[in-house]
């Protein structure tokens, strides 16, 4: 990332990020906003690499609810029925 703006509000909106304070989504739609208003981005010829691994690295977490849960879930719909 060539681009010294975009890594300071980059680090910027990911520690909001981490806060909860801003959505991944939002984030990235604010990288692209950024790109497209900006010279030094847009003649970074490994920028868009850099941002799929940005939105890889903060892509919520998949939860697997477990089997605990699952069987919980269960008992509840039986009592319900």
């Amino acid at each position: 990332m060539q681009c010294k703006r975009l890594r300071t509000l980059a680090r910027e909106w990911f520690l909001k990020v981490r806060e909860d304070a801003l959505a991944p989504a939002r984030m990235m739609e604010f990288i692209h906003r950024h790109v497209r208003q900006c010279s030094t981005c847009q003649a970074d010829p490994d920028l868009p690499q850099e941002i799929e691994k940005i939105r890889e690295f903060i892509r919520a977490p998949e939860v697997i609810p477990s089997i605990q849960e699952i069987s919980e879930d269960l008992e509840e719909e039986k009592v319900l029925l």
